[in-house]
């Protein structure tokens, strides 16, 4: 059994695959660093981190490199432009975007960016947009980058994070994995006495049907 860690050794990529993650990573830096060091560090940490979960669980670790690097690239927008922005794609939510701006950047930015990297697969833009509240439907790659958004080893501890990294250093398994992040983050959600998502209420149930039978 491979001892788990957060950041894997020995991932090699092929010459092309390497080009463009190096690409990306350089446009990120430009796009983000002025504004935001912390979230560059932490959107490199998260590519890093979705890729050793992708070895561990065999999904493409190119794909979750990538989503990894690109997940918060809408992240540093002004409330405002990010409604705006919202409201130009009609982004679908189940409340009020004023209400939920933390959430936007996800789905914003599966709609921006295939206009600057066009080689973007279905399966990395639909990570991208559902890392921030996750879905009813999640593919393994979905819920790797959700995890690794939340786990990152950049990412500071709180209770949520360190019982997430917990089950993944002890051999859990994906879903049991992602239910732990996603129930952690509702717990964060709701200790802060901030405003919870209708539909996160309504996936914690599905969830919970599912595993209970």
């Amino acid at each position: 059994i491979m001892e788990r860690t957060l950041i894997a050794k020995d991932i090699v990529y092929t010459a092309e695959q390497q080009v463009l993650i190096d690409q990306l990573e350089s446009d990120l830096k430009s796009h983000m660093y002025h504004k935001n060091p912390k979230r560059f560090a932490h959107s490199i940490s998260v590519g890093h981190c979705a890729e050793t979960l992708a070895q561990v669980y065999g999904a493409d670790m190119f794909s979750a490199r990538v989503a990894g690097i690109l997940h918060d690239w809408e992240k540093l927008l002004p409330d405002a432009e990010t409604i705006e922005l919202a409201e130009r794609f009609r982004i679908q939510t189940a409340a009020p975007y004023q209400k939920i701006v933390g959430l936007l950047h996800g789905p914003l930015a599966a709609k921006t960016l295939p206009a600057i990297y066009p080689w973007l697969s279905e399966q990395i833009l639909s990570a991208i947009q559902k890392h921030t509240a996750g879905d009813y439907q999640m593919s393994k790659l979905d819920k790797i980058l959700y995890v690794a958004d939340l786990i990152e080893p950049l990412r500071p501890s709180f209770k949520s994070v360190e019982e997430a990294r917990e089950v993944y250093l002890h051999g859990g398994s994906l879903d049991e994995l992602y239910e732990t992040a996603f129930c952690g983050v509702m717990m964060y959600v709701i200790s802060n006495r901030s405003y919870l998502y209708p539909n996160s209420i309504a996936l914690y149930n599905e969830m919970i049907e599912k595993t209970s039978k």
